[in-house]
């Protein structure tokens, strides 16, 4: 079974073990993730891994063909962090807004919601993303594989905010696109640029963001 095989599995079926996978296998990847966040994918060699993992370099290509299937198997950490059904659990019960909150309060729960889960896999995160600039097939996997398990339903729930008059009318995938932008900005320029973009204190940042989003910027 290849990588990509074990990544449909697990963002299909919530309940396959992280154990899915050998011990070594995840020894690897862990390996890699650490010397591709400090060095990148081009300035990493599979000997660094080796080190990393205290394996034989060999041993790497028993699991791995090549470095860049390395790079793909970072998506197995990711998707079970992020995308599988448990793990996206916790937006799908917060968009569903059973408590009748405010608008303004479920989308302050997502933000901090993913926020907090994105700080907690800082270099994952960083590392797959900063790389599918330059591999199309990480590209192709986060366009493929991963957007289209949560777009709809972050898109269904704008639709029903309209529908009762919540919100005003408009395609409920640019507001969707919108929302995906501001989060994405606020971690990528407070976590790079600390000095410009420092935000002393998340939740209340959020809340700045979601009023932005919903009243604009105009008196």
């Amino acid at each position: 079974m290849d990588d990509k095989d074990i990544i449909d599995r697990y963002l299909n079926d919530e309940t396959l073990p992280e154990d899915e996978l050998t011990k070594r296998h995840w020894q690897i990847l862990e390996a890699a993730l650490k010397v591709f966040s400090e060095k990148g994918f081009e300035g990493s060699r599979t000997s660094d891994i080796a080190r990393e993992a205290n394996i034989a370099e060999g041993t790497i290509f028993r699991y791995f063909k090549t470095k860049k299937d390395l790079l793909m198997g970072l998506f197995i950490p990711l998707v079970v962090k992020f995308f599988r059904p448990m793990m996206f659990k916790s937006v799908e019960r917060l968009l569903s807004n059973d408590e009748n909150k405010p608008i303004e309060q479920v989308l302050k729960e997502i933000f901090m919601d993913r926020l907090e889960l994105i700080r907690k896999n800082a270099p994952l995160v960083k590392t797959i993303f900063m790389e599918s600039a330059y591999l199309p097939e990480v590209m192709d996997a986060i366009r493929d594989q991963l957007i289209p398990k949560f777009v709809p339903v972050i898109n269904k729930f704008f639709k029903i905010n309209m529908d009762n008059g919540t919100l005003r009318e408009m395609e409920p995938g640019l507001i969707t696109r919108t929302v995906m932008s501001m989060l994405a900005g606020y971690v990528l320029l407070t976590t790079n640029f600390p000095n410009m973009f420092s935000a002393e204190d998340d939740e209340k940042e959020v809340e700045k963001i979601v009023d932005i989003l919903l009243r604009g910027i105009k008196k």
